[in-house]
């Protein structure tokens, strides 16, 4: 009796310990997730906005504005940013591949699909954007303007990150709101390298969609001696929805008529 009991023991104690290795094994093989500090600055303005929290439950977003006598809709998959842009006469999708036009590219017109594919929407999900993987922040000096100081922060990317690593975004908050106010942004895209200058987007006025702050009136400046200069254009968005159900992601997929404009060459 009393080796049946010897025995059992070791048993369970050889479980035991192999039990421990096992899990030990494959905490091991699990990779270190590192947890990004956010500067003070995003993080009160994200605050304000409705929160980071809130912003990931989000799968789906869509909105509208008009371009002249157009109205441009777009839909965009929070989760992997596959999108679908729809005019009167084009289509422009990305299907987290490529990026498609429809009925082809000559429709959209001189510029470039694949570059606009998803620069509304960046400026549109500001400053919710601004907490992406991939990105470096760097303190800048306050900026005053109309005689209130604004505290920014100035956002680069990884090596890699997207079809313009170069880019650079300074992002400044309103003292006392917290809400994004102003935004300085570069275009590298083309030119395949970094850049000095820099456009400005003033965020007027703001509209609740689902207990997130998301912009309803913004404004393009020209940007001049690191000041604002002429407005270029202003855009007003309607129709604005966010939902925690994905889309159907068969829309963003490409029509057989459609044409791929491809990541330009430098």
């Amino acid at each position: 009796m009393k080796n049946i009991f010897l025995i059992t023991t070791s048993i369970l104690l050889a479980i035991i310990i192999q039990s421990c290795a096992s899990k030990e094994d494959q905490a091991a093989e699990q990779p270190m997730i590192q947890k990004v500090v956010l500067p003070t600055v995003l993080e009160k303005g994200l605050k304000a906005h409705g929160g980071l929290e809130l912003w990931r439950k989000m799968k789906a977003m869509d909105f509208s504005f008009s371009r002249g006598p157009e109205i441009e809709h777009q839909k965009i998959a929070l989760d992997n940013r596959k999108a679908l842009i729809t005019r009167d006469s084009v289509q422009v999708g990305y299907d987290g591949k490529e990026v498609w036009v429809a009925p082809n590219k000559a429709a959209f017109g001189k510029s470039s699909a694949r570059f606009y594919h998803n620069l509304i929407f960046y400026f549109y999900a500001m400053p919710f954007v601004l907490a992406d993987d991939g990105i470096i922040y760097e303190e800048v000096p306050n900026r005053v303007l109309d005689g209130k100081s604004y505290p920014g922060v100035k956002v680069s990317y990884k090596s890699g990150v997207g079809d313009a690593p170069d880019d650079y975004y300074i992002a400044y908050f309103h003292p006392e709101t917290k809400e994004l106010y102003l935004l300085l942004y570069t275009v590298t895209y083309y030119n395949g390298g970094p850049s000095d200058k820099y456009n400005a987007l003033v965020y007027e006025s703001w509209q609740d969609v689902f207990g997130l702050k998301l912009p309803l009136k913004m404004a393009g400046y020209k940007f001049v001696d690191n000041e604002l200069g002429d407005k270029r254009y202003e855009r007003e968005f309607t129709e604005v929805k966010l939902s925690s159900e994905a889309f159907d992601e068969s829309i963003f997929n490409m029509p057989k008529i459609a044409e791929i404009d491809s990541l330009i060459q430098h």
